[in-house]
């Protein structure tokens, strides 16, 4: 995968585009009359086309055009013509200079255009609601034809390939173990779960509005976006509240489509692993038309894989044969984005996108018999969809107003048939729906002028709904069994300011200052159960020179605590205070342990600071180096508080839990809380008399993380007589530490099972020459340590090679086709063992190495 990076404003990156002409033609050549056929695309992407095709050499920064988006461009034109139309009503000027043709961003577009405002139509950097501001976090982009050279079919592939992601948490691979309550693989959806934070501490955005949540996590799932639409994919690594509000502790992810679209265009994929399994068959359809007022796009994807077995992986010895490794999926995604000029000033937009999949897995009890004999089979449905309008009015050159709206629904249900003795003994429902409803608007425009450009802000305000309807039940021999139940919801109203303050522009002449601005946000939420919060953001950006660029962020982040963690139906249970550790108590003494939810949870809350540098050489301006270091303190994380029995009683650091001695009040009420009644696991009659303690290990807010990292990242492009080669790489170190209640020691996360490891990397390799292009990538995922028990011990990570050649013919009766030939995990790496307690735990770390191997996979597309 080829990764850039963007920084918007900040990052100085400079990138040419070469002809297919020498430099000292282009003179000559400027009043030729080209013929184009350019669909509406990031303006990188146009800028590029119209330099292939007419040979001519446009020098530009990637960071004054990022954000940006130009219209289709059809007909024969001269280059002049081509280029007043892909940047025009933008703050662009081009320029030329000994022969060479200069795009450049400009505040002073602003008065030689007449037209100040950013059309509306580009899509803002994530990160800011303010077009084209100065942005003080890491950003990393990821475009659509660094997906398509990397061989990535669906946007899951795409997030599990960045080492800033952490794979545990809602992914298709995560198999039973993981004792973290988030390492749940229920729909087999994917989720991005960055640092290892948790998918619910990280904002999935779709355009850069929300979507409802899944399943019972508060996560999203990436994978139901088809991946034919997708423009580009924009992930902030640091904490963003204070624009997006709850969710966005450990960053946030926003997916960005495609504008619209010109024509037809196919896909169809045959795939499978090498040593079995995984079979998979895809089908895309992307379709779209544009026209003088607007335009829309329709993208449409299908797909099914079988299952890996064990018996697929032979060298797994503690599981049965017929257990599953990785479910089998099929899934029907549709997605819709469109818009239209009502008026010179008025747009409407929309995006609308459907999702539905089904997925199998079957888990063996013993190592003997397969799961319909002993063990369970889960059978998981997941439909969801989400539409999202919105008005856009321009009052002025520079003042806009928007109003966006979002409806979402998610429902999943999961079937548990459960065997015993060859026979079916139980049959389990668990069914979720998941809504959302969200209205907002935002004002947007420029203050006063600065020496450095207009003084920019963004102010607005808006109401969110989330809703959870929960329900489990179970099915024995005809007798219905309740489990947890609960239908509730959340509401938020809220407030938001965000300003740029662009002090030094390189037009200014400053000695020593090429660029130095100012950014700022705060936001202001009210729940309607937990109350006020607000999340303040600043920013700084500092170049001295062109070529290197130093920013600086601070700023809280909250996560507002999840439905299921506040309305988990509450239980009460009567057990033996042995099995706590206790002893010498009298004959028939009690205990009785609470657990579920919480309405007294108040929002988990974050502190980040973040610091990073970027490098463009000008002796090298395709080279791009950047270094980020960040640190987050993380405290009132929600728990279940008891980590274990054994000794609780005694353990001082459990005292705030339990009541001893309770009186006959305290007993009543603990079992008052219990909706479905006191569950007694002692053999003997309840007599509250007997009770001597109570332990509450419902949810609560009480551990603290602290988690820090350095992200390393380059990319370089080099152009030759035999094409252009590209290398890029992104390495990323992860120290986390926890404190689950006070009067604990911190406990290392990074690097020990079933949480990130300290180390990931993925560098690569790509050629471009004519029709053809090959790219190979080395992804590492570094070691773990496992020390579960006294018997410590460090496995070995696991490094991978993947490879994807391309032959896209640009002439005779084969062009617009293409095929591509993939290869992930060339030599077949495997995970390495641990440690396992039962034969229905896999014998690896799931939450981080994959069991798939070697995977071949042929593409034919067609555009019509």
């Amino acid at each position: 995968m080829r990764f850039r990076y963007a920084l918007t404003c900040a990052t100085l990156t400079s990138a040419s585009i070469l002809a297919l002409a020498h430099s000292n033609a282009a003179i000559a050549q400027e009043e030729k009359v080209f013929a184009f056929d350019i669909p509406a695309q990031a303006m990188d992407f146009t800028l590029r086309d119209i330099a292939r095709t007419s040979g001519i050499e446009i020098l530009y920064e990637r960071a004054d055009v990022q954000s940006l988006s130009a219209p289709a461009i059809h007909g024969a034109m001269p280059v002049e013509a081509a280029l007043d139309l892909a940047v025009r009503d933008l703050p662009i000027t081009i320029e030329r200079h000994s022969g060479n043709i200069y795009i450049r961003r400009s505040t002073l577009a602003v008065a030689q255009r007449g037209k100040g405002e950013e059309r509306e139509g580009a899509i803002v950097v994530t990160g800011s609601r303010i077009a084209g501001a100065a942005l003080a976090s890491s950003l990393i982009t990821v475009d659509a034809k660094a997906m398509r050279d990397a061989g990535q079919q669906q946007l899951g592939d795409v997030v599990r390939a960045i080492p800033q992601n952490f794979n545990g948490g809602q992914n298709p691979g995560v198999l039973i173990g993981s004792p973290n309550e988030g390492d749940q693989n229920v729909t087999s959806g994917t989720a991005v779960n960055l640092r290892g934070l948790g998918a619910d501490a990280t904002l999935t955005l779709l355009n850069g509005k929300r979507l409802a949540y899944d399943a019972v996590g508060e996560s999203v799932d990436i994978s139901a976006i088809p991946l034919a639409a997708v423009d580009r994919l924009e992930i902030l690594t640091d904490g963003a509240s204070a624009v997006y509000g709850s969710d966005a502790v450990a960053g946030v992810v926003n997916v960005i489509l495609h504008k619209d679209f010109e024509g037809l265009a196919s896909s169809a994929r045959l795939s499978g692993a090498w040593d079995g399994g995984n079979l998979e068959h895809q089908i895309s359809l992307v379709g779209g038309r544009r026209w003088g007022a607007g335009g829309f796009m329709v993208a449409a994807d299908y797909g099914h894989n079988s299952a890996i077995e064990v018996r697929d992986r032979p060298f797994i010895t503690n599981m049965n044969e017929g257990a599953t490794l990785y479910p089998s999926q099929t899934h029907y995604n549709l997605l819709l984005t469109g818009h239209h000029d009502l008026q010179d000033n008025l747009t409407f937009d929309i995006d609308a996108v459907y999702n539905r999949r089904n997925s199998s897995t079957g888990i063996a009890f013993t190592q003997a018999a397969g799961f319909t004999t002993s063990g369970y089979a889960i059978d998981s449905r997941l439909e969801s969809f989400a539409i999202s309008p919105r008005l856009v009015w321009r009052l002025s050159s520079d003042w806009t107003i928007s109003a966006a709206a979002t409806y979402g629904q998610d429902r999943s249900k999961l079937i548990t048939s459960g065997y015993a003795a060859d026979a079916l003994s139980y049959v389990g429902y668990s069914h979720y729906a998941n809504m959302l409803a969200a209205g907002e608007l935002n004002i947007t425009g420029s203050l006063f002028s600065l020496p450095g450009g207009d003084a920019k802000v963004a102010v607005g305000g808006g109401y969110r709904r989330n809703s959870l309807n929960s329900r489990q039940w179970t099915v024995i021999q005809n007798s219905t069994l309740p489990g947890s139940a609960f239908d509730e919801s959340r509401s938020a109203a809220y407030l938001f300011a965000e300003t740029e303050l662009p002090i030094v522009a390189p037009h200014n002449g400053v000695a020593g200052v090429d660029r130095l601005a100012v950014t700022g946000a705060v936001r202001y939420e009210r729940y309607n159960a937990i109350g006020d919060i607000a999340t303040p953001k600043l920013g700084l950006v500092y170049a001295p020179a062109a070529s290197i660029t130093f920013r600086a962020s601070w700023g809280k982040s909250f996560k507002a605590p999840t439905l299921r963690q506040t309305f988990l139906t509450q239980r009460a249970y009567l057990e033996l205070p042995s099995s706590y550790g206790a002893t010498g108590l009298p004959s028939g003494a009690t205990l009785i342990q609470l657990s579920g939810g919480s309405g007294d949870l108040r929002p988990e809350k974050a502190e980040t600071w973040s610091m990073g540098a970027t490098f463009t050489p000008a002796a090298l301006p395709d080279l791009r180096l950047e270094l980020n270091y960040f640190r987050t303190n993380y405290i009132d994380r929600v728990i279940t508080p008891l980590q274990g029995r054994a000794g609780a009683l005694a353990n001082p650091v459990y005292a705030d839990l339990i009541i001893a001695n309770p009186t006959a009040a305290q007993v009543a009420a603990a079992v008052a809380v219990a909706s479905q009644g006191l569950q007694n696991y002692t053999g003997m009659p309840f007599n509250a008399a007997n009770v001597l303690f109570i332990v509450d290990n419902r949810n609560r807010n009480a551990a603290r993380q602290k988690i820090s990292g350095v992200d390393m990242t380059f990319d370089y492009k080099l152009k030759a007589s035999v094409g252009t080669f590209g290398l890029t790489g992104n390495l990323t170190y992860l120290d986390s530490r926890q404190q689950l209640l006070p009067g604990q020691d911190d406990v290392q996360l990074a690097g020990t099972i079933y949480r990130p490891p300290h180390w990931r990397a993925r560098g690569g390799l790509s050629w471009q020459g004519g029709d053809f292009m090959a790219a190979g990538f080395v992804n590492y995922i570094g070691g773990i340590r496992d020390r579960r028990t006294t018997d410590i011990y460090d496995t070995d990570g696991m490094t991978t090679v993947d490879l994807n050649i391309r032959y896209a013919p640009d002439a005779g009766i084969l062009k617009g086709s293409a095929v591509s030939a993939t290869v992930s995990n060339l030599f077949n790496a495997m995970p390495d063992d641990v440690r396992t307690s039962a034969p229905y735990i896999p014998p690896y770390d799931s939450t981080n190495y994959s069991i798939i191997g070697r995977y071949l996979g042929v593409t034919l597309e067609k555009r019509w």
